[in-house]
């Protein structure tokens, strides 16, 4: 059967829905960068008129969730790419039963991101999907950042 779908260029069931999983979070991280960079650029105009004003408490707490914005941003960031890169490699995810070495970096910092993101339910199905090919084991590794689980250290600290 596998080698009917190659010859017709179908790809498995688990790699149509991880494409699109992926294509949707991609998009939807796009939206989600592009209004917290506007936020981003209003909280800084406000911090500025505290300062002018003199209300450098205020300003004070303002830079604090500034600093907080800009790693989620950053975190986003890195979650984008990593979801472009597997995109790239789907049919290379599809035809190993366990992650590649060169995947796992990516798939193990989505997983670890799909539970601290609200903002993009696409990773829970996706952290979904990565379960069923390679298991309970190597997922619940990601979430719980045990040792060698291979997240990405921007990804961990970051407050997403």
């Amino acid at each position: 059967m596998s080698s009917l779908n190659s010859l017709f260029n179908r790809s498995s069931p688990f790699g149509t829905k991880c494409k699109t999983c992926l294509n949707l979070i991609i998009s939807r991280i796009k939206l989600l960068r592009n209004r917290r960079e506007m936020q981003l650029i209003n909280m800084r105009k406000e911090m500025v008129q505290y300062l002018q004003t003199g209300q450098e408490s205020i300003a004070r707490i303002r830079v604090e969730h500034i600093i907080r914005e800009q790693n989620i941003l950053a975190a986003y960031e890195i979650v984008e790419l990593f979801c472009e890169f597997v995109l790239a490699r789907v049919p290379i995810v599809e035809a190993q039963k366990e992650c590649p070495i060169e995947l796992r970096e990516a798939i193990a910092s989505i997983i670890f991101a799909s539970g601290r993101c609200s903002d993009l339910p696409e990773l829970m199905h996706l952290r979904n999907l990565f379960t069923t090919k390679y298991g309970k084991e190597f997922v619940a590794a990601a979430m719980e950042l045990r040792p060698d689980c291979g997240v990405n250290r921007t990804v961990r600290r970051s407050p997403i």
